[in-house]
């Protein structure tokens, strides 16, 4: 096959058209710090490099939520710690008065404490998280407990979370596993504490009312019961807490592990790239000049 003057002129400007193309992208490289600066410069390493920060934002999400179901908690907590310290003065003003008494003024005292702090003790199971009932499961319409009856308000919903991948973390303690007793999965236990708390303040008597010694004992014990159970449901909260920060440690170890493959990848090697680039322009100085050569040849020079 002949190889015309239009050929040589043709793959010339090919060869320099490469040429360049490689030092640019060699030039972005250096200026970049990055191997892969876009998916056809190297599929596979694209394809990984996707992946990666597909799983990155994973992690900051499953953080975030970590993040929000801690401060729950920890509000829960908060919560809780002040209701157990409510019940347990209750005890001690029982242990008080556990024999009754005669004295028409001690009676009213110790009624009127209990009715205060039972008070309290609704107050505290009505607390907000922003706007939202920490004790009412998923029913936000209304406070989950009153101070006329002790009915229950809110559902038996247990809000989770998710912590990582494929792994979800319970959000919320209701208050009828709480304070009533009731509900499973978890169960802390089966004592209705605000009936315990009515129940003292029936049998404490007062001003007007003998005491009920028989009933102070009973109800002391429901008490006593009651406060086990705010311990479990502490317990349980501690656990919770506890599990969050472990998977949070481990959603950071995977990330930093992530972030050194992806470095791996992306990362230049500064020192190849100069020696490559200089070679490169080299090679694209030696094309052009011997492009420039062929081209003032013809015919004439061969005769």
């Amino acid at each position: 096959m002949r190889v015309t003057a239009n050929m040589s002129a043709e793959n010339s400007l090919y060869n320099i058209q490469q040429g360049r193309a490689k030092l640019d992208k060699l030039q972005e490289s250096i200026s970049s710090g990055q191997n892969v600066n876009r998916p056809s410069d190297d599929p596979i390493s694209s394809r990984v490099l996707l992946e990666i920060s597909d799983k990155l934002k994973s992690i900051d999400q499953y953080s975030s939520n970590i993040s929000k179901a801690t401060s729950w908690l920890k509000f829960t907590s908060t919560a809780m710690e002040g209701m157990s310290g409510i019940v347990n003065q209750a005890k001690k003003l029982a242990g008080s008065i556990s024999s009754g008494s005669s004295d028409p003024t001690i009676r009213q005292n110790a009624h009127d404490q209990l009715v205060s702090l039972k008070k309290q003790l609704v107050d505290m199971a009505n607390t907000q998280y922003g706007d939202q009932y920490v004790f009412a499961g998923a029913n936000n319409n209304a406070a989950p407990f009153n101070n006329t009856d002790n009915t229950y308000g809110g559902d038996s919903t247990q809000l989770s979370i998710e912590i990582a991948q494929n792994s979800t973390q319970g959000l919320n303690v209701t208050g009828d596993r709480l304070l009533k007793g009731s509900g499973a999965n978890p169960s802390y236990g089966s004592t209705d504490i605000l009936k315990a708390f009515d129940d003292m303040i029936a049998a404490v008597g007062d001003s007007t009312t003998p005491s009920n010694v028989a009933a102070i004992s009973t109800a002391a014990t429901d008490l006593e019961n009651g406060a086990k159970q705010l311990n479990n449901a502490t317990s349980d909260i501690i656990s919770r807490m506890t599990r969050l920060d472990n998977i949070g440690k481990l959603n950071d170890n995977n990330k930093n592990t992530l972030l050194s493959i992806a470095t791996g990848v992306q990362e230049v090697d500064y020192a190849k790239l100069a020696i490559e680039q200089s070679n490169q322009k080299l090679a694209y100085e030696a094309s052009l000049s011997s492009t420039a050569k062929l081209s003032q040849m013809s015919l004439l020079d061969y005769l």
